[in-house]
Order: structure tokens, then sequence, then C-alpha cells
């Protein structure tokens, strides 16, 4: 299995940030559009254009921890993948230690992801500090596909 890792410290309460992560409207405002139901065992569907990318909430424990496990359709790379933020509580500011886990194998999609995720960090801790994240398809495009 192969994970993506990425950790970005953002300055504010680690309550903001935790609403931004664990609700539809902070999630829609630095990923993509996401509906469905936040809370433990929650249906989520985070919208990219055409393509949705369906999972149920795992984890969630305030402030502190959300998961997402993906349940798209059966072939598709993120299935059965992990989608995990911790967040740590330092001097002045809240570590973000994200994981997408349980990836079967390494691939050019997986390199894409792990870039985009990066991208999306970044957007997260602009919207957290500035309340304007770059969410899908306002974000940066590290290449010139669709998606």
């Amino acid at each position: 299995m192969t994970t993506i890792y990425h950790q970005v410290g953002i300055k504010a309460p680690v309550e903001k940030v935790f609403n931004a992560i664990a609700t539809l409207e902070g999630v829609s405002g630095w990923w993509t559009l996401t509906t469905g139901e936040p809370t433990i065992n929650g249906d989520l569907t985070f919208s990219f254009g055409e393509h949705d990318v369906f999972a149920k909430v795992t984890a969630y424990d305030d402030n502190k921890h959300v998961e997402w496990t993906v349940q798209s359709k059966e072939g598709d790379e993120w299935r059965n993948t992990r989608i995990c933020f911790d967040l740590d509580e330092k001097e002045d500011q809240v570590m973000v230690n994200f994981q997408h886990a349980d990836w079967k194998q390494a691939t050019s999609f997986l390199a894409h992801c792990s870039t985009k995720w990066g991208v999306f960090m970044v957007s997260l801790k602009e919207y957290v500090e500035t309340g304007t994240g770059m969410s899908f398809p306002d974000d940066i495009h590290i290449n010139h596909s669709s998606f």
C-alpha cells in the first residue's frame, strides 16, 4: 500500500480549522463542491465537474481527526482509500497532518493526486486564514488536462 502525506501549518483556532475540514461549507471553500452528511457514517459526494467521488465518514473526533473512506466505483484508483486529517495544536498554529492512504500501487495518477493534494492543502490554509480558498474548478492547474 502507498500513502500520500502532506503537512501545513495554519494560524487560526483549532475549531476554525476543524470546521474547514468537517463541514460541507468548509470543504467546498477549499477543495470542491461537497454534499452529504459530514458526521460519522455519513455519506459524502465530492464533485469535480463530470466526475464525482463518493465517500463515507469513517472517523470523526471533534477538533482532532476526520477520516473519509472512498466508496467510488469499482476500478477507480481511489476506491477503498482513506483521506485523513489529523490536527495538532503547536504554539500559535494548527498543524494539519494529511494522508491519502491505502493506494494499491504507485501510479502516475497517484503522482498527479499527490501534487493536487499539496495544492489543496495550500488552499485550505488560505481559506482558513483569509476566508478565500482555491477550490475546484478555480484551483491551480498542474497540467493541461481537464482534471
